[in-house]
């Protein structure tokens, strides 16, 4: 059970596999987090979690904050996120088809 306040994203999440057979992976920590495509690191960064709110800076998109609403669905178990302010298009588009599961 979570508690208020409790940061639900802290963990390791993955993808399933790609039409092209990418698999991302992501390991979110208290602040921080990393990126891998097929085990190989591509993205890093901070962030801010407000309720639903998702609010980043990566090493890509020239520093671009990206803000996102984050959907938790089955149970807390698997999540999306839905663009509310994001100017790198490439991120954007990436970052909305991504469904992930949390890896236990």
């Amino acid at each position: 059970m979570l508690f208020a306040g409790e940061n639900q994203l802290i963990g390791r999440w993955k993808s399933k596999a790609s039409e092209k057979g990418n698999v991302t992976g992501v390991v979110f920590k208290d602040s921080t987090f990393e990126g891998c495509v097929n085990r190989k690191p591509f993205v890093s960064g901070v962030y801010k979690m407000a309720k639903d709110t998702f609010s980043f800076v990566d090493n890509g998109c020239e520093g671009k904050r990206g803000v996102y609403k984050i959907i938790f669905f089955s149970e807390l178990n698997s999540l999306r996120f839905e663009p509310i302010l994001d100017s790198c298009e490439g991120r954007r588009a990436g970052m909305s088809r991504l469904v992930l599961g949390r890896k236990k």
